[in-house]
């Protein structure tokens, strides 16, 4: 138990984390897995900049809840594909909440090395089933030979960037989910010179100006 000088200087909110588990419930094993990664990236952060410092007060909201919706646009996928993953949103959150789930494994990509070892630390201490990959998007993208139900990506690419990593495991049955801002309408307008897609734009339960752009369907213009 946190004292209350401890409580007042951590810069996460019991507040907060309420809200976000209210939105987006889950289960008191998944939950502990969640508190260690929280408490994790807060060690983290002070020396590796994982997020921004602004957003931790509504950590749980902003970046935890808004990564565990996914799991409701593709509530049968177990093999995942994480482009970017930077401090784990949304991938780790997704293997700490498929920890279990037997055949479930997250792939996280992420070419930043101290990001990269964040990221397996993360995964070690939730004993959540993820596998980091230290290297370009690209490079995953010829590489992996493993099919992929679902790929995602959050705060890291124009949306015309991220088609053409995920074309070819959308190609084989794989569904897409991009986590966007309040841009989402400038950046699918973009992607249509380039791409014919029919996306499914999904708000965000966590509300603001979030956006889900879900595409089962991507094909050069």
């Amino acid at each position: 138990m946190m004292s209350t000088p401890e409580r007042e200087r951590s810069p996460t909110s019991a507040t907060d984390k309420m809200a976000a588990l209210a939105l987006t419930p889950v289960s008191r094993q998944i939950e502990a897995r969640l508190d260690a990664y929280v408490d994790l990236l807060v060690q983290w952060q002070t020396k590796t900049n994982l997020v921004a410092s602004s957003t931790m007060p509504q950590l749980w909201t902003r970046h935890i809840a808004d990564s565990l919706q996914l799991l409701t646009l593709a509530p049968n996928a177990k093999r995942w594909a994480d482009f970017g993953s930077g401090g784990g949103f949304p991938g780790v959150v997704l293997a700490c909440a498929l920890a279990g789930v037997e055949g479930a494994r997250v792939d996280l990509i992420e070419r930043n090395a101290k990001k990269a070892a964040f990221l397996r630390e993360a995964v070690r201490v939730t004993a959540s089933p993820g596998l980091i990959h230290l290297m370009d998007i690209g490079d995953y993208v010829d590489r992996v030979e493993d099919r992929i139900d679902c790929v995602t990506a959050r705060a890291l690419a124009p949306l015309q960037v991220l088609l053409g990593f995920a074309e070819p495991f959308v190609t084989k049955g794989a569904t897409a989910l991009f986590l966007k801002g309040q841009d989402v309408e400038a950046e699918l307008t973009e992607a249509t010179k380039y791409w014919n897609i029919k996306p499914q734009i999904h708000s965000s339960c966590t509300g603001g100006h979030g956006w889900i752009v879900e595409l089962d369907h991507i094909e050069r213009a």
